[in-house]
């Protein structure tokens, strides 16, 4: 796997004592990056809004200076892009010589201002509307909105004045995620607006506030549904303010708002009206609106009779963003928030893994990468929605490098730790990942638990409503006649036209485990509540909607509904601790999956070998019923065995023997004994040292292209009687073989020892035409001339070559398979036969 300096930096600097001018984030909080604290018990600290802002106002300035510098050279290039995946050459050469350069302190406390307060010229609620709230709603929506799941900003940026119309209401706080736009609303009507903090950003169970976290606890659609009819409820509630009688203002009442609603807002409308002053804030509300809004602008905020039946009856922590206030799509579809940690964003992890759409972000899995994807929400809610480019702040904010702060900083989210505050049975995690390999990861086969594709709604057997996000319609013209899935949505057709921005692929996709330790939420609606109730079947689970003619269902997903009790419970605890017992991450990791190899009974097999950041290597079989490698056979799946495993840090940096940057590596072992090792960064790769620096690991192999097929590296599956296995590696004209110890009977368990049992250097390889195999495939071998590093003795090794398999000769269960294009990525290949 290729990994670029920046992001191997951000972890080694992330691990190591901060120097210079490098922030130093504080004891007790969490920093995804070294620079920022994004976990911790305190809101103003994790929020930070005097340091990030601060950067941000640095980083446009910077910004600004640069593009007029560099003005020549920036004219001469086109700024069309071809497609929205891909960014215009004007862009892509401000990212490459602008963002990718600059301060990465200063670039992501930027992106985490961005977060927590940039609204990219986007709408929301009316200024006046949320202070009108705030002032004389308190007891009901609670102080920054807390009694609906979100939190009070405590910072003084988030302060509304004192009622003009009151003297008794002072100053109160705005929620944390909604801020002041610089759009509007109608014609002249100032707002606040959404930022992603607003559903992505939660207090933990560890009472932690946690960046990036969904906030599964917020009532969005209810509190939409609350917000837009609260207008008409103390309008027409009565005594009414209209001036005509009760009767006609209930009349009036029940077209707008229906009989739920009524009642919930009844005695909150009451005791504001009796409140000084409120009800002149109104008609001063009323008047504004009025002023610089048409009907239809108004409307356009007020949920009809049925998206309040279905926003009231839906439960926390899932939201459809294309209702009102935002652009309507004709469907109520709800999706559960997500956690952000641990996104993908390297594309070489991502074709490793499969993934059809590049990230495959979203719950459709359609969207190419977080670029594209924060693009997508500044074209959504735009302030002038018929004609978004003739606001200045709009074609501002949708060029790339001007949010790239945002992206990158989401990048380097990872998932918080373990809380300290109760017990994990780690043990059982063991066992269930045994369960989980076994039955699950088919499927969830993501670095992060995902699954590498979307699938029907029918394939899991859950409901499909989620399809009809965006109103598609199926377009004969697509993809060149194929066709493909096309929105109604006009803004986002303009600007977004389908499979340039993602794929619309009305399926669904399961997420990264993310904390699930603290998840009370779970499938893409939200329905079922914790891992207790999604491996309890279908009969046997309650749901949460509150209304008998709600169209969402938390049925489907029967996946270990009939496990054993014992085996449901060890699966839970390992599902709660994935980060911990997996080790998954994008930080020193890959994956490579085996081609699929067809075997001679008519069916076939992939063999994966993945690395996790730097603490784990795991293989695992995968059977398949065909021979194409499509139909999974779930009865077969094992796990040959874990070969490596134990905790890392990052320390200090020399230069090698050849010139490249290395660090040096403590590990600890499972047994608590520590070890030293070095690791290092050549050519934008991750590398192992080489013969003059601390012994190497095999804990990376390079990518390389001169010897086609050569390098690899291949555990033996077999377990000797001492308890070990043997391990080869292969790399820049040097074969090491070692000897691995384990821990636990039947090699399993983690690694008490690995030492180097001899290491060859080998001549140019030369490759002999040795025939065929049977009838059908050519066979080569590759003859490696090699000496022993130690003594000088001299030996000849054979690599068999059969169509795409490489095989070790000096046994069998050594293999590893051939990228046809040149480029050689490490893969193993059917480690147990080498068929």
């Amino acid at each position: 796997m290729i990994i670029r300096n920046t992001l191997l930096l951000v972890a080694i600097v992330s691990l190591s004592i901060a120097t210079g001018s490098q922030a130093q984030p504080l004891p007790g909080y969490q920093s995804y990056n070294g620079f920022t604290n994004d976990v911790g018990p305190d809101l103003a600290t994790v929020i930070e809004y005097d340091a990030t802002k601060a950067a941000c106002d640095q980083y446009q300035s910077d910004l600004d200076q640069y593009l007029i510098d560099n003005d020549a050279i920036l004219s001469q290039l086109s700024d069309v892009e071809v497609s929205m995946a891909v960014l215009s050459e004007h862009e892509q050469y401000i990212v490459d010589n602008f963002v990718n350069v600059y301060d990465e302190e200063t670039l992501l406390k930027c992106g985490k201002y961005q977060y927590f307060y940039e609204t990219f010229d986007t709408t929301g609620p009316p200024k006046s509307m949320m202070h009108f709230m705030l002032r004389n709603f308190e007891d009901y929506f609670g102080p920054g909105f807390e009694n609906y799941g979100m939190y009070e900003d405590p910072n003084p940026v988030a302060a509304i004045p004192p009622s003009p119309y009151n003297p008794e209401i002072g100053s109160k706080q705005m929620p944390v995620g909604i801020a002041s736009s610089s759009g509007d609303f109608g014609s002249s009507v100032p707002v606040y607006a959404f930022t992603c903090a607003a559903c992505h950003f939660s207090k933990m169970d560890d009472g932690n506030f946690a960046v990036g976290i969904g906030n599964t606890r917020y009532d969005y659609a209810k509190m939409i549904a609350a917000q837009g009819q609260l207008p008409y409820t103390f309008l027409f509630q009565a005594p009414n303010l209209v001036g005509a009688t009760d009767e006609v203002g209930q009349a009036l009442l029940n077209a707008y708002v229906i009989p739920e609603v009524q009642q919930e807002l009844s005695e909150p409308v009451a005791a504001a009206r009796a409140t000084p002053g409120a009800v002149d804030e109104w008609f001063a509300l009323d008047a504004e609106m009025n002023a610089g809004s048409t009907d239809e602008d108004r409307a356009s905020i007020a949920s009809t009779l049925d998206q309040q039946r279905q926003g009231w009856a839906t439960w926390s922590g899932v939201m459809d963003f294309l209702v009102p206030p935002m652009q309507d799509d004709g469907q109520f579809t709800i999706t559960r928030i997500l956690n952000l940690p641990n996104v993908v964003s390297d594309v070489n992890v991502q074709k490793q893994h499969g993934f059809n759409y590049q990230a495959g972000l979203g719950w459709h899995g359609g969207s190419f990468d977080l670029i594209n994807f924060v693009r997508s929400f500044i074209t959504l809610t735009p302030s002038d929605i018929e004609n978004p480019g003739s606001r200045a702040e709009y074609n501002y904010w949708v060029n790339e490098y001007r949010y790239m702060p945002i992206v990158r900083y989401i990048e380097s989210f990872d998932e918080p730790s373990l809380p300290l505050d109760r017990t994990f049975d780690l043990a059982a995690a063991k066992r269930g990942e045994a369960i989980f390999d076994h039955h699950c990861a088919s499927c969830h086969n993501g670095p992060g638990g995902e699954t590498s594709r979307p699938y029907d709604h029918a394939e899991i057997d859950v409901e499909d409503g989620h399809a009809n996000i965006m109103d598609l319609f199926w377009d004969d013209t697509l993809f060149g006649g194929i066709g493909g899935w096309e929105t109604n949505i006009d803004p986002i057709r303009d600007r977004f036209p389908a499979g340039e921005t993602g794929i619309y692929t009305r399926q669904v996709k399961a997420p990264r485990f993310i904390s699930m330790w603290d998840n009370e939420r779970l499938l893409h609606n939200g329905s079922v509540r914790g891992l207790d109730e999604l491996f309890t079947c279908v009969d046997g689970r309650v749901s949460d909607a509150t209304q008998p003619d709600t169209q969402f269902s938390n049925q489907g997903h029967e996946f270990g509904c009939y496990f054993a009790p014992t085996d449901k419970s060890d699966l839970k605890a390992f599902i709660e601790t994935f980060a911990t017992s997996r080790n998954v991450g994008n930080r020193y990791n890959g994956q490579w999956d085996g081609a699929c190899n067809t075997l001679n009974n008519g069916k076939s097999q992939i063999v994966n070998l993945t690395f996790t950041k730097g603490k784990r290597m795991d293989l695992l079989v995968k059977y398949y019923s065909d021979a194409n490698c499509q139909v999974f056979d779930t009865d077969r799946v094992k796990n040959p065995g874990h070969g490596l495993s134990w905790e890392m840090a990052v320390g200090s940096s020399f230069v090698n023997s050849r010139g490249y940057l290395s660090h040096n590596v403590t590990y600890t072992k499972p047994d608590g004994t520590i070890a030293e090792d070095v690791i290092a960064i050549e050519g934008d790769q991750l590398a192992n040292a080489e013969e003059g620096d601390p012994e190497p690991r095999g804990l990376f192999i390079r990518e390389r292209t001169d010897y086609a097929g050569l390098n690899g590296l291949w555990l033996n599956d077999e377990c000797t009687v001492e308890n070990t296995r043997e391990l080869v590696a292969i790399r820049d004209g040097v074969r090491v073989n070692k000897t691995v110890a384990y821990n636990a009977p039947g090699c399993t368990g983690g690694v008490l020892s690995m030492v180097n049992d001899s290491a060859w250097t080998f001549e140019d390889p030369k490759w002999l035409n040795a025939g065929v195999r049977g009838t059908t495939f050519p066979m080569h071998n590759m003859r490696l001339k090699m000496t022993n590093v130690s003594d000088g003795s001299k030996w000849t090794q054979f690599i068999n070559v059969t169509e795409t398999t490489l095989h070790a000769m000096f046994n069998n269960y050594f293999a590893a398979s051939i990228n046809g294009n040149g480029e050689h990525y490490t893969r193993v290949y059917n480690i147990n036969t080498a068929e």
